[in-house]
């Protein structure tokens, strides 16, 4: 490493200290540079792909002779 290098080196080194001693963010890149925003809610209407049907009787097996009755 050149003396040129040293010097950069510690001078980056303590701007570095330093702003950890004034209790400053050390972060390079702020916060808001890689926030992104929430994707769009999407709603679906279900009914155009699934049209309402009437509901099947159910058959209940109410005795021991396999009685049904039908509702």
């Amino acid at each position: 490493m050149t003396d040129d290098q040293k010097k950069r080196l510690k001078k980056q080194n303590d701007y570095i200290l330093g702003k950890m001693q004034r209790g400053e963010s050390l972060a390079t890149v702020p916060t808001e540079a890689t926030w992104y925003p929430p994707r769009p809610r999407i709603e679906k209407d279900l009914s155009k792909l699934y049209p309402a049907q009437q509901p099947k009787s159910l058959s209940l097996v109410t005795g021991d002779n396999d009685e049904t009755e039908t509702r």
